[in-house]
């Protein structure tokens, strides 16, 4: 029996063997699709319409239409917050042409400066947070190479809230989407307990003077708990996903050891994670990439639902071994296809083998929500793409047979 678009999510993430295996485009900012690749998928659908609205400036990544949605079975939507990165809003657009002459809109805040290098700037309050190089799509942020001498004391960092302008947002696009579509909502807030500076800066804090990175976190998490109660109050039910995460892995380990992770950050998710599951419905969604696999029993103990993007070519993170261990326990949303060779290098015929042996793997008793290992990039082959859905469809049908 045909399931709609919500129900068929829930039950996977509920541990149960929905119609077929759901599908992930665009439903937040790591399982996403790059301007220019959007753009040709779009019309080889057939489907007209005006220049694509880059929502995620980072990343350079289209706004999914409607349409499109409908065309390739997708079964999520999101729930954007109104304020992107570097200060972006999504209610106001600007025509730009990406660097292959691609016409596009960009947020209407989007107004970058050339700098003496060549180079792209985007500025925020009169400082650079972001530098777009001529040989990359992307506009890097800045806050990775800044330092601070001495650091300066944890209570003088902003902890910023919810506007009554970024609440309302949130709520009238949940209501509507509830309203008017059958999809499974995923609300992306932004409350994330990440960093006051650069990754190198907080190794370097963590290992160097620990009580810092305790304070911060100390503030952090109660500004985390603040916004959640807001955005709770604005958003109530009609959002079934909430996302959060951070990065913790690299594609050969750790950044940290297991053991500081679970005594000095795990504490915190779990003050959040149990906020959420004692005052709402949602099923918690966390992004963490890399070679995770020594913390992910840690992340199962703190109350995440979903893990996002599961880097199956990262050490450890074998999908049957990930499945075996993890599978009754969270949902794996995403490692349907290596984003890193397969998808952008091999034929229609190895991406198509490499989504139905995901499928068989991930797919068995629900649990499994389809979309790549992260967002699909620029120049990827518009013919993979198209055999990467149609084998979605044709191998995720339930119940599935083993490999």
């Amino acid at each position: 029996m045909s399931m709609s678009s919500r129900e068929r999510v829930l039950a996977a993430i509920n541990h149960q063997e929905p119609d077929r295996v759901p599908i992930d485009l665009g439903g937040e900012s790591n399982t996403g699709i790059a301007a220019g690749t959007y753009t040709r998928l779009r019309e080889r659908l057939g489907i007209e319409g005006e220049p694509v609205k880059v929502f995620d400036v980072e990343q350079m990544l289209a706004w999914v239409e409607q349409p499109v949605v409908g065309a390739l079975g997708v079964d999520v939507l999101p729930i954007r917050r109104l304020t992107q990165a570097y200060g972006m809003r999504l209610d106001n657009w600007r025509p730009w042409r990406l660097d292959d002459g691609t016409p596009v809109q960009m947020p209407a805040r989007f107004d970058p400066v050339t700098e003496e290098d060549g180079s792209l700037g985007l500025y925020l309050n009169g400082e650079l947070v972001a530098k777009k190089v001529s040989m990359s799509p992307y506009f890097d942020p800045m806050i990775e190479f800044k330092f601070y001498n001495p650091l300066p004391p944890v209570e003088t960092f902003d902890m910023w809230a919810f506007t009554d302008e970024e609440l309302g947002w949130a709520r009238r696009w949940a209501e509507r989407l509830r309203a008017e579509t059958d999809k499974a909502l995923l609300g992306d807030p932004g409350v994330v307990l990440t960093r006051w500076s650069s990754y190198q800066e907080w190794l370097y804090t963590l290992a160097a003077d620990p009580d810092y990175v305790l304070a911060f976190y100390d503030r952090k998490v109660e500004n985390m708990l603040t916004n959640l109660e807001l955005y709770a109050q604005a958003v109530g039910n009609n959002i079934d996903i909430f996302r959060t995460g951070e990065d913790y892995g690299t594609q050969k380990g750790m950044m940290i050891s297991p053991k500081m992770f679970n005594e000095m950050i795990a504490p915190y998710y779990k003050r959040v994670f149990d906020w959420i599951h004692q005052n709402t419905s949602w099923k918690i969604f966390f992004h963490c990439c890399g070679a995770i696999y020594p913390i992910i029993g840690t992340l199962i103990e703190c109350g995440i639902d979903i893990l996002n993007p599961v880097q199956t070519t990262a050490v450890g993170m074998d999908p049957a071994k990930l499945k075996a261990e993890f599978g009754e326990a969270i949902t794996f949303w995403g490692g349907g296809i290596d984003t890193q060779s397969v998808l952008p290098f091999g034929s229609p015929e190895e991406v198509r083998a490499q989504v139905r042996e995901r499928i068989q793997i991930f797919g068995l008793g629900g649990g499994f929500v389809f979309t790549p290992v992260h967002n699909i990039q620029e120049k990827i082959p518009v013919d993979n793409l198209l055999a990467m859905y149609e084998a979605v469809h044709e191998y995720g049908q339930y119940p599935i047979r083993k490999a």
